[in-house]
């Protein structure tokens, strides 16, 4: 499996519209298991994103397929990395 970090943002019009923003978080996140990704955290940040998540997914289809059908919840905005562990980067550079 390959390891992903997704960066989210609370959409600042799901701000304004829902009183139980906290529940349609959650609601949003079971995108992750619906997908067949496997989270190994969740976050919650002070900073220019609100929530991180690192996760694990068959490959960058499932991790395109996990964001997509987040943002399209309308309730968070999404960026995802690709991640692998320094040690192997480290050996690929020399």
């Amino acid at each position: 499996m390959a390891s992903f970090i997704m960066a989210m943002s609370i959409n600042p019009t799901a701000k304004k519209h829902h009183g139980d923003l906290s529940v349609k978080i959650s609601e949003s996140l079971e995108c992750f298991d619906a997908n067949g990704a496997k989270v190994q955290n969740i976050y919650a940040t002070m900073g220019r994103y609100d929530i991180l998540a690192v996760f694990q997914a068959a490959d960058q289809t499932v991790a395109f397929k996990v964001a997509s059908d987040i943002t399209r919840q309308g309730i968070l905005d999404t960026e995802t990395w690709p991640v692998i562990p320094f040690e192997d980067f480290s050996q690929m550079i020399g």
